[in-house]
């Protein structure tokens, strides 16, 4: 059973926490040393007394003293003296029923007392009794709960500003987010740090290792106004610009041949290698065809031939035969009684065999 409010907080329970007009005035308060104590009864051991100082606006009317929840409706409230009763029902998802009193003791002091009476299975009687002095004058602007409760949130999301991470993008976007004031903020600062091809592409590859609806940067970007395809938009020229070929291969197609005919052999020859036939076969018919393996090794081009053919030679043996008749596995050929390893000059041979040497 989730408890109401007022039961988790006796600060609540003391009606401190003011509300309505209270709230919007800035002049000095009173700072109360509040002490409450909480029995159940049947229960063997007791709940030790609490004491907590809270400042509180002054002259505040003796109705403000009564515990507020949502759920709960106040009843048979009357004022005798210095002395308030009141009557309380609570319905939703935690009903119950409580009587209670308060007692002003002066300017400077104040006690009470609620019994309350749950419903349901777990049915429960408890007491609670407080008392409340003053300690001092306080600002009841700055240091009531409330101002120190939206001191503290506006502390939390100032820093959670300073590292926009899109994985926190919930508590600044939704009607429901704790930092929904600083939407605009957060959404500036994510994007322009994450919106980029490296983050982009490190981010996918990260999530294809997550579980399936585990939520990622791409829903971030959504929830500030910017779509996967807006986003990729964007991206692609950044890429293009710092010749990210591993990005541009998978999230720019269109760009792909323009990258292809920009490329050069000694910087981009993996991406050559993978992405381009056209410009690979022609760089390396320039560049490595007719040349001895001591000519290779002395080449700056040296590192591209040797992708290139490894590449070549690796889709040579993809498409060589390796399956038997439909549904039939391949059979397994006799092996040479020696078999005798390939110099190196052999490797070059085949290598510029396959590109045209």
């Amino acid at each position: 059973m989730k408890p109401h409010r007022f039961l988790i907080a006796p600060v609540l329970a003391l009606g401190l926490l003011a509300t309505g007009a209270a709230l919007a005035q800035a002049g000095t308060g009173n700072l109360y040393r509040v002490t409450s104590k909480m029995e159940v009864d049947g229960m063997p051991i007791q709940m030790p007394s609490q004491s907590v100082e809270v400042c509180g606006p002054k002259n505040q009317a003796s109705e403000k003293m009564i515990p507020a929840d949502e759920n709960c409706t106040v009843t048979d409230f009357r004022v005798v003296g210095n002395k308030s009763t009141y009557s309380m029902t609570c319905r939703g998802e935690n009903p119950m029923t409580a009587s209670g009193e308060f007692e002003q003791l002066g300017p400077d002091a104040y006690r009470g007392k609620m019994r309350m009476r749950t419903e349901g299975e777990d049915a429960m009687t408890m007491n609670m009794a407080f008392e409340g002095k003053k300690i001092r004058d306080c600002d009841y602007a700055t240091e009531s709960p409330e101002a120190q409760g939206r001191a503290m949130l506006a502390k939390t999301c100032g820093e959670m500003l300073r590292t926009p991470d899109p994985m926190i993008y919930q508590n600044f976007t939704g009607p429901d987010a704790m930092c929904a004031s600083d939407k605009g903020k957060y959404c500036s600062a994510m994007l322009a740090q994450s919106l980029n091809p490296k983050y982009i592409r490190t981010g996918d590859i990260n999530r294809a290792n997550m579980p399936a609806g585990t939520t990622s940067f791409w829903d971030a970007f959504a929830a500030c106004g910017t779509s996967r395809q807006a986003a990729i938009a964007k991206a692609c020229p950044m890429a293009e610009k710092a010749k990210d070929y591993a990005f541009l291969t998978d999230y720019c197609p269109e760009l792909v041949a323009k990258a292809c005919a920009a490329a050069d052999p000694l910087k981009d020859g993996d991406f050559l290698v993978q992405s381009c036939p056209v410009q690979a076969q022609a760089a390396a018919a320039k560049h490595c065809a007719g040349r001895d393996f001591t000519a290779l090794r002395s080449s700056p081009y040296g590192g591209f031939c040797s992708r290139y053919a490894a590449g070549a030679l690796q889709e040579r043996n993809q498409g060589a035969p390796g399956n038997g008749p439909a549904g039939e596995p391949a059979r397994e050929q006799p092996k040479p009684e020696e078999e005798k390893k390939p110099s190196w000059r052999d490797r070059l041979k085949s290598a510029r065999d396959l590109i045209g040497g």
